[in-house]
């Protein structure tokens, strides 16, 4: 029996106009990486496919080419997409490798795509000759012909979304294109409507509901919070950090004594800096900041990362803040972060560190200064991820942690309750030795 060949077709041009930016979605950034790539890289990285044809929007064929340098154990065979999807469709079906038998047709701006759907979807369209992925619905169905009134309110339960990807057979999927054509059918949305009207049966691939298209700029809300939660499963650690160079600021304080005491057992040189640590030096002010950072390069080149611990908490209502003692928090929890991050000179493919905390996400009474400087945290990495595509940028989120400055500062909490340092300190190096993960929001909880 020969051996069938799947490729897949990543259809990568759309205009998104449903999405209010000049740049289509697809090639919008998601935590430091395009969207698109996210689904490249599933599909590149699944052994089931053999080859991947990526349709794309004219417009962004040279950046996509330059995108696509780094893939190189695998065929992706580049086309320029058609006005519509059909016909985008129909120019990946007919581009893909010689030796195709099975395709796998797949939205790019779903960026969450499973192992596991594909496998299925793989299976099925070998099995049946064709298979749509689908997930059940949880509200009700209203079916409307005017839609301004209910017509009907079918049974939900014979009702499923679909999503992709959708996978045929290649004789089967190009014939229902080229008897659309025919019907002057061009502009269908969904690749299995065609094969449909051939009364071809399809098979179901169940779905996920993590494994959403991105339309909307809520969508892309959503995506933040699927990638967060996913974020530990990313770790991969691969690299050993023996002789590795990092610095840590704000070492003299409990999460960053905890790093630098893990990072040495692990075989690391620490480079500890804070006002009183063997790197002397007050990180917001701009000329001690440039200044410390040139004396690490110069006595140890680049270095392999940076993590910045540097931070500061005085409760208080705003109103109730002298005017130093809001220019104090921000300048140490947000200003000599910036700066640290400007000044240190880390080598390609090393990490940047920053600490947020679990307050960033709305302003507190009490402390808003604080959980705002935190929230600036989150943007600025997401930022500069992006500026500095060759480095690993990324925010720890701890929720509450054992420290002394939680402690002067909520003296009447149960510090059982709180996270210890030594497992923000293992979290760090989880990161430290993993690669391709940067733009990433990343929380440790004490469970």
């Amino acid at each position: 029996m020969i051996k069938p060949f799947v490729s897949a077709i990543l259809l990568c041009s759309g205009e998104g106009s449903r999405f209010k930016n000049t740049t289509p979605k697809q090639f919008l950034h998601l935590s430091g990486k395009k969207i698109y790539l996210y689904a490249l890289e599933a599909l590149y990285e699944n052994s089931l496919i053999d080859s991947i044809t990526l349709v794309c929007h004219r417009d962004y064929l040279e950046q996509v080419s330059k995108d696509l340098t780094c893939f190189e154990k695998k065929e992706i065979i580049l086309v320029v997409g058609g006005k519509t999807r059909q016909e985008s469709s129909y120019k990946g079906i007919k581009s893909v490798n010689e030796k195709t038998t099975h395709v796998l047709i797949h939205d790019a701006v779903r960026p969450f795509l499973d192992p596991s759907i594909i496998q299925e979807n793989v299976l099925h369209a070998q099995g049946f000759g064709a298979c749509d992925t689908c997930i059940s619905s949880f509200d009700t169905i209203i079916q409307s012909k005017d839609q301004d009134l209910v017509d009907e309110i079918p049974n939900r339960k014979e009702f499923l979304r679909g999503q992709t990807p959708q996978s045929f057979s290649l004789k089967i999927i190009k014939e229902a294109h080229e008897k659309a054509i025919e019907h002057h059918i061009l502009d269908a949305t969904d690749d299995c409507q065609l094969v449909l009207r051939e009364n071809h049966r399809i098979k179901i691939a169940r779905g996920s509901e993590e494994n959403i298209k991105i339309t909307t700029e809520l969508d892309l809300i959503i995506a933040e919070q699927i990638l967060r939660l996913r974020a530990k499963t990313l770790y991969e650690e691969q690299r050993s950090l023996t002789a590795k160079v990092f610095a840590i600021t704000g070492a003299s304080g409990d999460i960053g004594r905890a790093i630098s005491d893990l990072l040495k057992i692990e075989g690391a040189i620490v480079l500890e800096i804070s006002r009183n640590s063997g790197y002397k030096a007050d990180l917001k002010d701009p000329q001690q900041a440039s200044s410390i950072f040139q004396k690490i390069y110069q006595n140890n080149g680049e270095i392999d990362g940076l993590i910045n611990c540097v931070g500061s908490l005085t409760r208080g209502n705003i109103k109730d803040l002298s005017s130093m003692q809001i220019i104090e928090m921000i300048e140490n929890n947000f200003t000599a972060v910036a700066l640290a991050s400007k000044y240190c000179k880390v080598k390609k493919g090393g990490h940047i560190v920053n600490f947020s905390s679990s307050s960033y996400t709305r302003g507190r009474a009490s402390y808003g200064i604080y959980s705002a400087m935190k929230a600036a945290i989150v943007n600025f990495t997401q930022a500069f991820s992006l500026e500095e595509p060759s480095l690993q940028i990324n925010t720890l989120v701890p929720t509450r942690a054992n420290t002394q400055m939680r402690k002067s500062n909520f003296p009447n909490e149960d510090y059982t309750s709180l996270l210890s340092c030594e497992k923000i300190a293992a979290e760090v190096v989880k990161i430290l030795k993993t690669k391709n993960i940067t733009g990433m929001t990343i929380e440790i909880t004490k469970d």
